[in-house]
């Protein structure tokens, strides 16, 4: 046990100082106040003995600063004063001591004392190593927004220890534009005292040391006390979580296979599709692919696999950012070019597609050639999406059966 001993006299701290060796503790012994608060700060001790009268900086001025540090972790500060000074050790008490000592010290009482303090200093360690060993992170912060508390999950999910943190501002954890709001947040709060996340849970970014962001979930509490509020924060790293939810929602609107877009997804953009008054009409264009099968067939499911990934590629590259591109299944896939404006602009976009599907690949050191025969309708304002696509499924046979290789327009007819 490290104990702080402040007292500029010499010959009354001899004597404490040997009974408190020889009771095995760790003695630091500076002369006066600032001396006292320099020793705390550069190694932390588990008490301290203030005596309240001394030259450059007075006890008293010594506690205040002293307990004015914080820190996550109490730290007893008993005075040492006579037995006449009442005045000084209300004032000291006031300043932040937690119990006092009358001079001239008695080791007995000493010893019940610290005893005393060392029970209270037990169940904080104790609080404290429950604290530590949660899989949340736990951070209290002031009115101001300083952090007073950080436990062992904040230095685990946000990289930073406690004692980067501890005495900061809470913004340190946080991004932008979230960290440049928060002192505004807290002092709308505090002045209005209508709570938006308190009590509440919520999803918030996070930030950590080495500056990634990532999404966590947050509780608020606060505890009002007589002289101000602390605001305890609990917060869980979801990154694993919403990554999976991500997953699981792309999984269920994609192809696994080659990422594009499936059916039900195809569908419910199909559905909520509508130009607006004026807007061009878009280009339903059914795809299906033309000499997949032998190639499947002679080079196994992998290569055809790798077909099927190489022509989603070119399909998502060949059209605008805007428009969309799905597998049904098979070797069929759906387009929907967006206010092409015209059949024959839309006739136009089916051609490139038709041009880059049919550059040769090279699968097993082989080069292979698909191709496609795609039937295109237009879609546009009050017209019925399944029409259009029933329209477009035919004009894709139509061109398998007037040769495969080719681009047929609905309603347009065959040469």
């Amino acid at each position: 046990m490290n104990i702080l001993l402040a007292d500029d006299s010499r010959a009354t701290a001899t004597p404490t100082i040997h009974f408190l060796t020889t009771q095995g503790y760790r003695v630091t012994h500076v002369l006066n106040g600032q001396e006292a608060l320099a020793a705390y700060q550069a190694d932390r001790p588990d008490l301290v003995l203030m005596d309240v009268v001394m030259p450059i900086m007075d006890g008293i001025e010594a506690t205040r600063r002293i307990k004015g540090l914080g820190g996550a972790r109490w730290v007893p500060l008993m005075l040492m004063t006579g037995l006449s000074q009442q005045d000084e050790i209300v004032a000291g008490l006031d300043a932040g001591a937690d119990d006092y000592l009358i001079k001239p010290i008695s080791f007995q009482v000493l010893s019940a004392r610290m005893r005393s303090m060392h029970r209270i200093a037990t169940m904080q360690d104790s609080l404290f190593g429950i604290l530590d060993n949660v899989y949340e992170a736990i951070v209290t912060i002031d009115e101001a927004g300083i952090v007073q508390s950080y436990n062992t999950a904040g230095e685990r999910i946000f990289g930073y220890s406690a004692a980067e943190v501890v005495g900061r501002n809470v913004k340190l954890l946080m991004p932008p534009p979230y960290a440049e709001e928060h002192d505004g947040y807290l002092a709308r709060y505090l002045r209005e005292r209508t709570p938006h996340v308190i009590g509440t849970g919520r999803t918030v970014r996070g930030r950590r040391k080495n500056g990634d962001v990532f999404p966590m979930r947050l509780a608020i509490t606060e505890i009002r006390r007589a002289d101000a509020s602390l605001f305890i924060g609990l917060l869980r790293d979801v990154s694993e979580e919403e990554a999976a939810r991500k997953r699981i929602e792309f999984l269920a609107l994609h192809d696994p296979l080659t990422r594009l877009a499936n059916r039900a997804y195809f569908n419910e953009t199909l559905a909520g599709l509508s130009a607006k008054p004026g807007d061009d009409p878009h280009a339903l264009i059914f795809i299906d692919l033309d000499g997949f099968k032998p190639i499947n067939d002679r080079l196994g499911h992998e290569a055809g696999d790798e077909v099927l990934k190489v022509v989603a590629g070119r399909l998502s590259h060949a059209l605008a950012r805007c428009d969309f591109v799905a597998r049904l299944g098979g070797d069929e896939f759906v387009a929907i070019a967006k206010n092409v404006g015209s059949a024959q602009n839309a006739k136009r976009v089916a051609q490139r597609l038709l041009e880059v599907l049919s550059v040769p690949m090279t699968l097993q050191g082989a080069t292979c050639r698909v191709g496609a025969s795609i039937g295109v309708a237009l879609l546009g304002r009050g017209m019925d999406t399944g029409m259009a696509l029933n329209a477009a499924d035919s004009a894709m046979y139509a061109a398998k059966r007037d040769g495969k290789g080719r681009v047929a327009l609905a309603g347009e007819a065959s040469p």
